[in-house]
């Protein structure tokens, strides 16, 4: 397995499509090293101050704060985050485990304790976790264990420092009990093990703050992966008919799975796509009025083709290894493949796009079973280079994989999404966005954080719970609308 992570992490690829890097704790240690860490520490605490404020304000709730001190810095950054929060009229109460404490730390208690900070008492308001740091190995101790404990049943939110305590910022792994997060605020980079094995269980809502490190330490980061930067939607000409626009074809839909051919249809036709025309093998019945739909016929199929800007393969087709195996190498076009047309030893086009959420990229891969995820991540990465594809692992995060790329995590979502169909919506999406020109890459990693802000507007307006596949479908315009106002990823 360390083979593995060797081989994804240091591979000098990149992209213009890249934001933060995402980095281990150990890379983030190094590049901070010869800072100046009472400035840094300043500085966090005003960038966690700022968040939290924004929270209660957003929130509609007291200004009321609970510190969670551990005994390293990132306490003294919970301090320092006490110091604004005072400076603004909250009330603040400090709750200290320990005594003995690192240097920072302690002088930013006195710090706290001269500007008549409280301590001691219940806690209550928002909670600001700056119990343990990305430092943080091994399993938390019985005492921390309890304070972490009580705050995750206190059903109060909980914004944590730099990285939920008792969870690696390298491995995602919990040390027996982790800080559940209601946000988190990463200083200066984003840690992988936000992202891999339990990690995005505990981060909750992410953001990312400038602490002071200079360009020059960033730039010299080695980034694990990358989260998308601010993303640009393809442009739309004032004098554009339905054909310049996109051409979408697709190969979908059977009798028993109908809706899978018409939520992917018309999700790219709602992703700015001119004119959809669906190829079914079997009847599926009544659909939107704008899809065009005909039962499978090669020689139609052919005409299509010539006509298409983008092609789409997969939804709720059921087997389909020998239609796959005469046929994909008719499609030219840039294409997306989901669902069950996701095989292995299948020679798909190149540039495709293939969208496998966790169960069928094993059988992409032909794996029995499901390896860590620095394992798979590698695979992952093998398989686009010699395939020369892109694959969009579907979940939580979703994350995006192509030739000569370093991944890319969508930190966004929401759990309503493990939902049937959500896929399919995706798959349009991002045929939509192939065909108004937008080429592979670009269209997997916008049409995946599309999907996903769409989820979250859905989310709150449906709740998690009542979320359903077409309810994306009804969000998108709010999700485009998001981007177009230029609103940072996180």
């Amino acid at each position: 397995m360390q083979e593995n992570w060797i081989l994804w992490h240091n591979q000098p690829w990149g992209c213009h499509l890249e934001g933060h890097k995402v980095v281990t704790s150990e890379e983030m240690a190094r590049i901070e090293k010869g800072g100046d860490h009472e400035k840094f520490m300043e500085t966090a605490g005003r960038r966690v101050a700022e968040k939290t404020i924004e929270f209660i304000e957003a929130h509609h709730l007291p200004k009321q704060v609970t510190l969670l001190i551990g005994k390293g810095n990132n306490g003294g950054d919970a301090y320092a985050a006490g110091l604004w929060l005072l400076e603004e009229g909250y009330q603040v109460t400090a709750l200290s485990l320990y005594d003995d404490v690192s240097p920072l730390n302690q002088k930013f208690r006195e710090k706290y304790r001269k500007k008549r900070g409280r301590f001691g008492g219940e806690m209550k308001g928002v909670i600001i976790d700056g119990l343990l740091g990305t430092g943080f190995k091994g399993k938390v101790e019985k005492k921390m264990a309890s304070i972490i404990k009580q705050a995750n049943d206190s059903g109060l939110p909980i914004i944590a420092i730099d990285i939920p305590s008792g969870l690696s910022g390298t491995t995602g792994e919990v040390g027996g009990i982790a800080i559940i997060a209601t946000e988190t605020v990463a200083l200066g980079l984003p840690k992988i093990g936000f992202f891999i094995h339990e990690g995005w269980k505990y981060v909750g809502k992410l953001h990312v703050a400038d602490f002071g490190l200079s360009r020059e330490a960033i730039a010299a980061a080695d980034a694990v992966a990358y989260l998308p930067k601010r993303l640009e939607l393809p442009k739309v000409e004032r004098v554009r008919h339905k054909y310049q626009a996109g051409y979408v074809v697709g190969y979908a839909g059977s009798k028993a799975l109908s809706g899978a051919a018409k939520m992917t249809g018309f999700s790219a036709l709602k992703a700015g796509a001119g004119i959809v025309r669906i190829f079914h093998p079997e009847d599926i019945g009544p659909a939107p009025l704008e899809l065009i739909c005909n039962d499978w016929n090669p020689k139609a199929w052919k005409e299509a083709l010539k006509k298409a800007n983008a092609v789409f393969i997969g939804p709720g087709l059921g087997p389909c290894k020998e239609w796959l195996k005469k046929h994909l190498k008719e499609i030219k076009q840039p294409c997306v493949i989901d669902a069950d047309a996701l095989l292995p030893d299948v020679a798909y086009p190149k540039k495709a796009v293939l969208t496998p959420h966790r169960g069928e990229v094993l059988r992409l891969l032909d794996l029995k079973n499901a390896p860590k995820d620095e394992e798979l991540f590698a695979k992952v990465i093998r398989f686009c280079e010699s395939k020369k594809v892109y694959v969009v692992l579907k979940g939580a995060p979703t994350v995006i994989f192509g030739p000569k790329h370093k991944p890319i995590f969508i930190p966004r979502g929401d759990p309503g999404m493990a939902s049937a169909g959500t896929g399919d919506v995706l798959t349009g999406m991002i045929a939509g966005l192939l065909a108004q020109g937008c080429d592979p890459y670009e269209a997997a990693l916008l049409g995946a954080t599309l999907h996903a802000i769409a989820g979250e507007f859905a989310a709150s307006a449906l709740t998690s719970y009542c979320l359903t596949a077409t309810d994306l479908i009804d969000f998108m315009p709010v999700a485009f609308q998001d981007v177009l106002l230029g609103h940072d990823i996180v």
